[in-house]
């Protein structure tokens, strides 16, 4: 079961597209086509808290702004999985790595992004298990065949095994699955 774990707008055309790059199910914000999933960005913990408590969404991802909101997002169970990008990969020092760690929370960032996918890669041998790259699609052209994101993964540094291991695998653990 492969799965895009982030399209923005989802469309009838994308969506076919999708299943011909290969992916079985995608996730989409808006929710059209797809399974729903709800990308917060917040800078508080409280905020955090009450979005979820309001809507109940399925698959929670948090955007943190803040060091409180990233270390709220690592332990709090609803949270599915963190945004990391360029506003707030200085977030992301020792500390936190080590507590994402811990709580073996996933890590998602857009594949379009080489020098984060880079540190995400630096920071998957010892402290990320799940990291998750995604295309962040909103038009056909900006989706990523999952071999053009092992190829960009491997030439990164990744090593093979390792890069479908990411692809394949660990968008599975968003539904419960061990890979």
């Amino acid at each position: 079961m492969l799965i895009e774990t982030r399209v923005n707008n989802s469309s009838y055309e994308l969506a076919s597209y999708i299943k011909i790059l290969g992916y079985d199910y995608f996730l989409s914000e808006d929710g059209k086509f797809g399974i729903k999933r709800t990308t917060l960005k917040s800078g508080n913990k409280e905020e955090i808290f009450n979005f979820y408590r309001k809507n109940k969404p399925s698959i929670y991802f948090v955007k943190p702004t803040t060091i409180e909101a990233l270390r709220y997002s690592i332990i709090y169970d609803n949270v599915n999985g963190i945004v990391i990008d360029k506003e707030n990969s200085r977030l992301f020092k020792k500390s936190m790595l080590n507590l994402i760690r811990q709580y073996n929370k996933v890590v998602e960032v857009c594949i379009n992004e080489i020098s984060i996918v880079y540190k995400v890669i630096n920071w998957s041998d010892k402290w990320i298990e799940y990291p998750i790259f995604s295309s962040c699609a909103s038009r056909f052209n900006e989706l990523w065949s999952p071999l053009s994101k092992i190829a960009l993964l491997s030439s990164l540094g990744a090593y093979k095994e390792d890069a479908i291991r990411w692809i394949y695998l660990s968008p599975l653990v968003l539904f419960g699955r061990d890979p």
